[in-house]
């Protein structure tokens, strides 16, 4: 059972989760290595496009430093002789390379004598011997367009032949001044731009080569989860499929069949066996239940013929009891008037003994008439105030003779209402009896009073109260608070149980509040409002 709750559970949670329309385990893994593939190829055609554009750039440079100091070389003797008619020819020549707009040839006292080519920015003209530590070509300044790139030129001077030459021993170097280039960039930064984007469009159609192959790739290696899923949600109860193994399937996924197929063929088996177990209880329930309307039917039949017994036998045995009573007293009148005295206690114990069994039977009577619904209401105007005295006067003997005291309290009930006499004072009476009989030497009060058509009347007193074990079975027939043989309250244990059918067949309920010793208090509730409805149900 406890595997069949767990595979509700998991179908609940399922059906729940449906209805958040969570995404496929493989819209979930096509997405993410999708976007996993797309990043990698989008970094590394950023990477290469970057590595790429700082080799262009660096190369780009090289050759612009190099044809500087090639023309540098070329315009030694312009600044010797300080005639750019020297330099011309190697001028034209250097502005060829199409990145190169315009060279210049500055002197060392900082004048140029030669420009050559169109140029949108100022020419390097303020540089100075010290600006030359390495005596390399250098870029001097850089924009967005344009690179401004400058050469020292050197010559030897040797003061024994007094002529100029070869950088020798002994010979000095003499700073002549120094070339400027204005290196068109415009170019680089298209041919970048260009490898950007080929690079990103390279990335991005890998990127989507790769999300292609990994959809038929997913496919491939989820088309066997896929059915097993589809014979798993054709699983219902009674109606179990076995899912076919794809031999092209992986290694996991043929596990998990073989999984689900076992289990499936084990709860087909449970079912099968709970089945018939089930069919089986239906059998025994439905003879059990058989047996039991049985014997239902038949303690209700051997109940009526128990009541209509005892309804006929304590009928039978009044009219004798009452006889042995009224010629008890006639005896006891004729001995009277013989003068015989010493028989009275005999006769009155007779008398005493024979009202106690009258009693006795009158109870039984009562309630073999109550279970056999044979009891019938008189309701008719009735004033409690009164009820009430009379039903104290009535107890009064039984009150002293415990040496109890009885307050009957009757200031908030004042009119008449439409109710059973008989049946209530009868209620009262043997509410009262009981008060009488477990209080010694206390008090006892009898009050009633009416609030929203409702009726109440407590009984409370002083007596030995009641434990919460006997309260629950104290309106139970026969039942007593002590049921021993040497108890010392004597009685049948109906007085009670009397009280609380003929209250409820009134109408009205009787509640128990009780501790023990320090008394009881028996509160009946009737409703005024319902007693014709109650008068005709019982009719």
């Amino acid at each position: 059972m406890n595997f069949i709750q767990s595979i509700n559970s998991s179908l609940y949670a399922r059906k729940k989760a449906e209805t958040k329309k969570p995404q496929s385990f493989q819209k979930k893994l096509f997405i993410n290595f999708a976007i996993t593939g797309f990043i990698i190829a989008i970094a590394a055609a950023f990477a290469y496009s970057y590595i790429a554009s700082n080799m262009i750039a660096t190369f780009y440079e090289r050759e612009g430093l190099q044809a500087t100091e090639h023309f540098a070389q070329l315009s030694e003797l312009a600044l010797i002789y300080e005639s750019g008619e020297n330099a011309k020819e190697a001028a034209l020549a250097t502005l060829n390379y199409p990145s190169i707009k315009h060279v210049a040839v500055i002197s060392d006292s900082n004048i140029i004598i030669l420009a050559e080519g169109e140029t949108n920015e100022a020419i390097l003209s303020s540089l100075e011997k010290n600006d030359w530590q390495d005596k390399a070509a250098k870029i001097f300044s850089s924009s967005q367009a344009t690179w401004q790139v400058a050469a020292p030129v050197f010559t030897s001077y040797s003061e024994d032949e007094n002529s100029f030459g070869l950088n020798d021993e002994g010979i000095e170097e003499i700073y002549l001044g120094y070339v400027a280039l204005q290196i068109d960039t415009s170019e680089l930064r298209n041919f970048q731009l260009l490898l950007f984007i080929r690079n990103l469009g390279l990335g991005l159609g890998y990127g989507l080569v790769f999300a292609t192959l990994l959809i038929l790739t997913l496919r491939r290696l989820l088309t066997p989860m896929n059915k097993l899923t589809q014979v798993m949600e054709q699983t219902s109860d009674g109606n179990y499929k076995i899912s076919d193994i794809d031999d092209n399937a992986s290694k996991e996924i043929i596990k998990v069949a073989e999984v689900y197929n076992q289990m499936i063929s084990n709860l087909a088996e449970r079912d099968q066996k709970l089945r018939s177990q089930k069919n089986l209880l239906k059998t025994e329930v439905a003879l059990r239940t058989s047996e039991l309307v049985q014997a239902r039917d038949a303690a209700l039949e051997a109940n009526q013929h128990k009541t209509e017994f005892l309804a006929n036998v304590t009928h039978e045995l009044r009219t004798p009891l009452q006889s042995i009573i009224g010629y008890s007293e006639v005896v006891k009148e004729l001995l009277l008037d013989e003068g015989v005295i010493h028989t009275q206690g005999d006769l009155d114990k007779i008398t005493h003994n024979a009202d106690h069994l009258l009693g006795l039977i009158n109870s039984i009577l009562d309630i073999s008439k109550i279970e056999a619904g044979k009891m019938e209401l008189n309701n008719q105007q009735t004033n409690i105030a009164e009820l009430l005295n009379k039903v104290a006067d009535t107890i009064a003997p039984l009150i002293e003779k415990n040496d109890n005291t009885l307050i009957v309290n009757t200031e908030n009930i004042q009119q008449d209402i439409d109710i059973d006499q008989k049946k209530l004072f009868q209620v009262l009476l043997n509410l009262l009896s009981n008060a009488a009989k477990f209080t010694h030497q206390g008090s006892i009060q009898l009050s009633a009073s009416i609030n929203n058509e409702l009726l109440t009347i407590d009984v409370i007193d002083s007596g030995i109260g009641i434990s919460p074990q006997q309260q629950a079975v104290i309106f139970e027939p026969f039942r007593q608070i002590d049921g021993s043989e040497t108890r010392k309250f004597v009685g049948t244990g109906l007085g009670l149980s009397i009280a609380m059918n003929l209250t409820k067949l009134i109408g009205g309920d009787i509640s128990l509040n009780s501790e023990v010793g320090k008394g009881s208090c028996f509160q009946l509730t009737l409703p005024i409002s319902q007693q014709l409805g109650a008068t005709e149900a019982v009719n």
